[in-house]
């Protein structure tokens, strides 16, 4: 029985980050069709703000774990080898985590790391 919750949430989980990458997404566009083609000192004054980074890096956050959980169903389908699962299954938190540290540095720059 905890090993089907456990599928439940997550099947959850990755649902409820389908919606915030969809919704950031949708901000965007709507962005977009109200202003127009930004030029790069709109881009940065839109990424200066910093509900807009929390929201860039909220919808980041929700992307890596929705790869994360997919990936980490899938591998099990077509890698029967339990070694080379465990060493995809590692490269996949590695690279889900990497993906995140590296939108904090690039949204908050190094000091947001480093606290």
């Amino acid at each position: 029985m905890a090993a089907s919750s456990k599928f439940i949430t997550e099947w959850w989980l990755q649902r409820i980050s389908a919606v915030v990458v969809a919704a950031y997404a949708l901000l965007v566009i709507a962005l977009l069709l109200i202003n127009g083609t930004p030029n790069a000192a709109q881009w940065q004054s839109l990424f200066a703000n910093t509900g807009f980074k929390l929201a860039t890096l909220l919808a980041l956050v929700a992307t890596a774990y929705h790869g994360l959980v997919g990936a980490l169903h899938v591998w099990p389908d077509y890698v029967k080898n339990r070694a080379v699962l465990a060493v995809l299954n590692a490269y996949t938190w590695v690279v889900a985590g990497a993906v995140v540290l590296w939108s904090v540095y690039i949204l908050f720059g190094l000091s947001a790391i480093a606290k």
